[in-house]
């Protein structure tokens, strides 16, 4: 063993410096351990000698550098101590004497190292690396110990457990198959018997079994031979320290023959009462073979944890542990589908008021919390959730979500009423209080708002975004918005395309006259900010979204797509202040052409509005699923960057 007080005893040997430049070192023994003094030719120290920078030791087991001018030792290895750093480092160039080659020769002489060089520096850095990959596959052995000692921790799934993917899981899938010329005799899949049929189902409609009286989705044999369904399963198992949670991937095959279930574990979460250990399922993509690892595979980066929860013995297994009051039977029989469990058991700890949450009956709020990344506090649910006992009693009555509670929020600070069938249709069609900032105070009230958006001929949030743009051009046109006949255009979108194309026609010299100076602030607050908006760079297969970076791009895309984005500074002064962010939506196979541009919200991450050319929607249904899936990655990021935090702070 390396005694390194001892080692710091030892005195440095004076070594003349040969003016060549590059290190000079000088080896010796001390006990088992062998010592090289590194030098610096250049470098010489009072005595005129060459200047010693670090010692390196080594026992064959171990190696340690000692840096004289910080008095301290590291593990970093001798390349490190000589140049910075080691991954790109092939070889050292450190010249001994003929006295200090054959100390090393003596020491490496039962050593088999694989090295192609001869000196005695780089056969001693042979050794250090020797030793570094000893230790990293000893690392590796211990880590593939503790993975396989918590698999060995796993029992063999409940006996019911097929019959409950049948009769819960998989209860909306279920299928008659028949013969597309026979179409008067089909089987159903659920439970196998053949039956008899009208003739006139039609291929995917829908009907009742004749003989389990089962809800049933007809497919004709040669249009579906074999359906596929695949769901998330979460089973819980009682350990001796604690549980384990074992996350199943669930697959069910239906065809005429009936049906056939395969149950896969994905990911195992060993959880011993004071930490957590999450393993993965790794699957090879040429030979099948699967593994297990406690490093997360890059295809598994969007695991977020949900699935159905088998709730026959969960009281059991949960019992005593700090998660035996979290009501998880009671939401799963009322969800009735996956539910965020490794978002609600990662904050349930931190937010005890989950239990009351799901025991009142706010099933959507439990659920949205538990798959956002912010956390709450306070004593009672009133202090917790920002409103009154009355409003609180309404939101329970509601079910309301995030959306609603910030309407009940918004109504306790104004203090006028929201009737409870105006805000559950805003959260029915996703309008926030945020995204009505300047509309609420020229329309008087909220229900008004919401009587002129239902008239509109547009859909709501597209209303919303259309008649806050207006609003604001009409103020700077200098219009009265007190004014009913202002505020409130029978044919808004008309209006505001008429509005937007003059003021871009007024503007458009003034502009470029201006924009050189006028920029020069704005830009610059945006670059302190564009670091928060890069989490909004995203790509798929089809589509990129980029961050808008600059008060000039805004303007060649308003310019190029015909719309207010860059009519004026309010999106510019949004971007500056961390409200908003805008985004440019492009076409992989032509990224330089302007398609879609968005506005997102920063504080909940919500699509504010998604216009293309003179504000139109082409493709509307399928823009609207890729930015669904895109603000899914958004919660997705921010859920795991949380759930690393928690672990981090349980560990």
């Amino acid at each position: 063993m390396i005694q390194k007080k001892e080692i710091e005893k030892l005195p440095v040997l004076p070594v003349k410096a040969e003016r060549k430049g590059g290190l000079i070192g000088r080896i010796r023994m001390a006990g088992d351990a062998i010592v090289m003094d590194v030098y610096e030719d250049l470098k010489r120290n009072k005595a005129g000698d060459a200047a010693a920078t670090f010692r390196w030791v080594c026992d064959k087991k171990n190696f340690y550098t000692y840096s004289f001018a910080e008095r301290s030792w590291t593990k970093q290895g001798m390349a490190v101590a000589a140049y910075g750093y080691w991954e790109y480092c092939p070889e050292v160039r450190i010249r001994v004497d003929q006295e200090s080659q054959e100390t090393a020769e003596e020491f490496l002489k039962t050593e088999k190292l694989y090295s192609h060089h001869k000196d005695a520096a780089n056969r001693l850095y042979a050794l250090e690396e020797h030793i570094r990959e000893k230790k990293k596959e000893r690392r590796e052995e211990l880590r593939n110990n503790r993975i396989e000692e918590r698999q060995k921790a796993k029992k063999p799934l409940p006996r019911d457990w097929e019959r409950w993917l049948k009769s819960y899981v998989f209860k909306n899938e279920r299928y008659i198959f028949y013969d597309s010329r026979k179409r008067t005799a089909g089987t159903c899949a659920y439970c196998g018997s053949g039956v008899r049929l009208s003739g006139k189902q039609k291929h995917n409609g829908y009907g009742k079994c004749p003989a389990c009286g089962s809800r049933i989705q007809y497919k004709a044999e040669k249009k579906a031979g074999e359906i596929r369904n695949v769901k998330k399963a979460i089973y819980l198992q009682k350990t001796k320290e604690g549980f384990l949670t074992r996350y199943i991937t669930a697959e069910k095959r239906s065809g005429r023959r009936g049906e056939t279930y395969r149950s896969r574990e994905t990911v195992l979460a060993t959880w011993n009462g004071e930490r957590i250990w999450y393993d993965y399922c790794v699957a090879s993509g040429f030979t099948g073979e699967e593994w297990w690892d406690d490093r997360r595979p890059g295809e598994m980066s969007r695991w977020d944890g949900s699935g159905y929860l088998y709730t026959r013995n969960v009281k059991k297994v949960l019992e005593g542990t700090i998660f035996q009051y979290a009501p998880l039977c009671e939401w799963m029989r009322h969800e009735g589908k996956e539910i965020p469990f490794l978002g609600f058991m990662s904050e349930f700890e931190h937010s005890p008021f989950l239990e009351f949450f799901i025991k009142a009956g706010l099933y959507r709020l439990t659920k949205e919390y538990a798959e956002g990344y912010e956390r709450w506090s306070g004593k009672t649910p009133e202090e917790i959730l920002g409103i009154n006992r009355q409003q609180l009693r309404r939101l329970i009555a509601m079910d309301g979500g995030k959306n609603a509670l910030k309407w009940l929020r918004h109504e306790k600070e104004s203090g006028k009423q929201i009737r409870d069938d105006l805000i559950t249709w805003l959260e029915k069609e996703g309008i926030w209080v945020s995204g009505c900032e300047g509309i609420l105070e020229r329309a008087g009230s909220v229900a008004r708002m919401v009587r002129y958006i239902k008239k509109q001929s547009v859909p709501a949030d597209e209303t919303l975004v259309l008649w806050r743009d207006y609003l604001r051009m009409a103020e700077d046109e200098g219009m009265d918005t007190t004014d009913d006949i202002v505020r409130f255009p029978k044919d808004l979108k008309a209006r505001h395309d008429q509005l937007t194309e003059a003021i871009n026609r007024r503007n458009a010299e003034r502009q470029k006259r201006e924009e050189k100076e006028k920029y020069v602030k704005l830009n610059a607050q945006i670059m302190e900010n564009l670091p928060q908006a890069a989490k909004y760079y995203w790509e798929d297969e089809t589509y990129i979204i980029i961050p808008a970076g600059t008060c000039e791009e805004l303007v060649r895309e308003g310019q190029e797509l015909h719309h207010c984005v860059g009519s004026s500074e309010i999106y510019m002064e949004r971007m500056a202040k961390g409200i908003s962010w805008i985004l440019f939506f492009r076409k992989k196979e032509n990224p330089e052409r302007a398609y879609y541009t968005i506005e997102i919200g920063m504080e909940n991450d919500d699509i504010r509005q998604y216009y293309s050319e003179f504000d139109r929607q082409p493709d509307k249904k399928e823009i609207r699923k890729v930015l669904d899936k895109f603000r899914r990655d958004i919660k997705r990021r921010g859920q795991q960057a949380r759930i690393r935090t928690s672990a981090a702070a349980i560990a």
